[in-house]
């Protein structure tokens, strides 16, 4: 699994949404009423809007359920779908989560001019857009944006660092075009659906863990928490982050059937407690909150060094992660910066 992780929490209750667009008008209460039942996650699956939009809807009627697109990787720009997932991070105030797939329906690269890939292709190119969009997410340190008024200057360039990237079918020089979000890192997760589509670097490596699959269609709350308490005990010991409910209707009575079984699951010690306002989906699965460690080769201001210039903004970089000549720290310095100085860092950092 993707870096040695803390021994796992019990995994979150999810629910799966279809995003049929029928159901737009009632899926901010439904969301909400799934909240009120203390179910830990939403997964949005496409039924037609785009499960990442539906997400970002969702984020203001919801204050502790994570929310959890069930999102292409292959059809998509890949900088774009890392830009979205972190905005959807920050509307969310660090509650957004990826499920990780690879769209096999022959319509969908056509929609967007593409040749239907091979598995072995669409499983690199899953890989590839992993691990871009983990570049992305930490192209700018958490300090990067120092709105500094005086000199007009928004974000210090020596804290930004190009993704720098070179896919099979792709390349992204990054960096992103949004601050690092509350996560820092979009937990990403695939569910036994999607395994194979994936490939096994995906699901076996790089990404955070299993959403474990369990068909729910038709069944009250005694039978969800013995269908649960069944698969669980067949996952064995492999990292299930989630329990993803599969083929439950959304009608009234869905809320307190998933009250019902959750407080079931939980007494037996099953699934996680019920999450907090204010917590994120990282703490609800028990996986730390990475740093953003910069790289002196790809960071966003090497242009400014190599030209032997001094770079801005630079008193919290320590001088492990420096390379070329001393630099001063801004407006706390020696000196203060230059329009020059100014208008040299905004293009370098678009």
């Amino acid at each position: 699994m993707n870096p040695a992780h803390p021994r796992p929490l019990p995994p979150v209750l999810a629910v799966d949404l279809i995003t049929d667009p029928l159901l737009a008008p009632d899926l901010a209460r439904r969301a909400h009423e799934l909240e009120a039942a203390g179910i830990g996650a939403i997964v949005l699956t496409d039924g037609g809007l785009h499960p990442i939009h539906a997400a970002a809807h969702l984020a203001p009627a919801t204050t502790a359920t994570a929310l959890i697109p069930r999102a292409d990787a292959v059809h998509i720009e890949p900088f774009h779908l890392a830009t979205q997932l972190m905005s959807l991070d920050h509307v969310s105030g660090g509650r957004a989560g990826w499920l990780l797939t690879a769209a096999t329906d022959p319509a969908v690269p056509a929609a967007v001019g593409r040749e239907v890939l091979d598995a072995r292709a669409a499983a690199q190119e899953a890989a590839d857009v992993l691990a871009v969009s983990r570049l992305l997410w930490d192209s700018w340190t958490d300090d990067a944006v120092v709105r500094d008024a005086d000199s007009g200057i928004y974000v210090a360039a020596a804290r930004l660092q190009y993704a720098d990237f070179e896919g099979a079918t792709f390349s992204v020089r990054g960096p992103a075009i949004t601050p690092r979000s509350p996560q820092g890192q979009v937990p990403v997760l695939i569910a036994d659906a999607d395994r194979e589509v994936v490939g096994e670097e995906v699901a076996g490596r790089a990404a955070d863990g299993r959403a474990l699959d369990v068909d729910a269609t038709g069944l009250d709350a005694e039978g969800i928490v013995a269908a649960v308490d069944a698969s669980l005990r067949s996952a064995g010991a492999s990292a299930v982050r989630i329990v993803r409910l599969l083929g439950l209707a959304p009608d009234d009575r869905l809320a307190a059937t998933l009250h019902a079984a959750g407080t079931a699951l939980r007494s037996k010690g099953l699934v996680a407690p019920p999450p907090s306002a204010g917590q994120s989906l990282r703490d609800q699965l028990g996986l730390p909150r990475p740093e953003a460690v910069i790289d002196p080769a790809r960071r966003a201001d090497r242009a400014r060094i190599a030209r032997g210039e001094s770079s801005l903004f630079a008193d919290r970089i320590g001088p492990t992660e420096l390379s070329g000549p001393a630099e001063q720290s801004g407006p706390s310095g020696s000196a203060s910066p230059t329009p020059s100085d100014d208008a040299s860092i905004l293009q370098e950092t678009r």
